[in-house]
């Protein structure tokens, strides 16, 4: 696999919000014999090549096995694992660059769990906005909007996504 840049650790740093960048792990998915121009939800996935694939999405998020998954016990569904799942289905499979090339989980984490520093609402904002509305594009060629992901502007999605069952 190739090398995911220096991110400065697993959370976003203050003030640090780069915009998302084409995946440098795409041969990566290919190898596993998945086109990334034209990914499946992931529950979807067939379960063997399911495993291969989360080897791959770790090294994307800079993450360990245990962060999403119950040590010993990896096919209870976690919050992490709702979201996670969540993030494949709505942004993976349904986005690419604004130039049409397509994005993996280290398009916008680059070696990060967490990606957004959230304590500066107007700047997150302004950055959400030239980084995710105008640096993507839909494969549906759909427009993106702040609602695109947020359905209602401020609606904490993620909450939501990792809620329930």
């Amino acid at each position: 696999m190739p090398p995911i840049p220096p991110s400065g650790g697993p959370t976003a740093s203050s003030k640090e919000m780069n915009a998302p960048a084409p995946s440098v792990m795409l041969s990566d998915l290919q190898t596993l014999g998945l086109d990334p121009e034209s990914l499946s939800p992931i529950e979807k996935i067939e379960p063997r090549a399911l495993r291969r694939v989360m080897k791959v999405l770790a090294k994307s998020l800079g993450a360990k096995c245990t962060d999403c998954h119950i040590e010993g016990d990896f096919a209870t569904m976690t919050r992490r694992k709702r979201i996670a799942a969540k993030m494949w289905d709505e942004f993976v499979v349904n986005f690419t660059m604004a130039d049409g090339s397509a994005v993996f989980c280290d398009s916008c984490h680059k070696g990060r769990l967490l990606q957004l520093d959230r304590s500066d609402k107007k700047l997150l904002e302004s950055e959400m906005d030239a980084n995710f509305v105008h640096g993507l594009k839909r494969r549906d060629g759909a427009d993106i909007a702040c609602e695109t992901c947020h359905a209602v502007k401020g609606m904490p999605f993620l909450e939501k996504w990792g809620a329930g069952k």
